[in-house]
């Protein structure tokens, strides 16, 4: 653990999943208007901002046929391809585990409004939960904005095997299961949500 408060290892993972079908180019290299970074820099950049005193670890989740890569970031491919990300936090998690990690805060590359504030306050408010959700309006869960304890790897895995995909099916599965309530749901907008890039 690095020299700071922090009483869990926490590691960042930036899902950049596959093509956006509405820009006509794979998700992480759409430029953000008026800014001139590409989704996945924009991401990127804050969560640089939390490491390494709340961040351990810095992942990029991808599929195979991806190479992306960005300094500091390990890349991290998808052993489940086409079941969607629940095949990315899968594969994160077991190498997180491999380098020592209690958990993995995921950050979908589609959010341009997560920001550093939103990382440390979910961050702090991280107790050792199996999964600690985000959640915006009291009710909707952001689970490719929450943490993933690494211990909830087996339970992950047989969603996998019975074929089941979605990740909010995890709560019947596991103990241990938070909210945090955020109060920033601004950050929590993706692309499928927004007008105008």
């Amino acid at each position: 653990m690095n020299e700071n408060t922090r009483s869990y290892d926490i590691a960042a993972a930036v899902l950049i999943g596959g093509r956006s079908e509405r820009m006509g180019c794979p998700k992480e290299s759409v430029v953000l208007s008026g800014d001139g970074r590409t989704f996945l820099d924009r991401i990127c950049d804050e969560v640089d901002k939390a490491y390494p005193k709340i961040i351990s670890h810095r992942y990029i989740s991808q599929r195979e046929d991806q190479n992306v890569i960005r300094g500091g970031y390990v890349p991290v491919y998808d052993k489940h391809t086409g079941i969607g990300p629940i095949g990315g936090i899968v594969s994160v998690l077991e190498r997180a585990g491999k380098d020592g990690c209690d958990a993995v805060l995921f950050a979908a590359c589609d959010m341009t409004g997560y920001h550093y504030g939103e990382i440390s306050r979910i961050c702090t408010h991280y107790h050792g939960e199996s999964v600690l959700f985000a959640r915006t309006d009291g009710s909707r869960l952001q689970p490719l904005a929450s943490i993933w304890s690494v211990n909830c790897l087996p339970a992950v895995s047989s969603i996998i095997e019975k074929g089941d995909h979605r990740l909010r099916d995890i709560t019947e599965l596991v103990d241990g299961i938070k909210y945090y309530d955020t109060i920033c749901p601004e950050a929590y907008v993706n692309i499928n949500s927004m007008s105008d890039i």
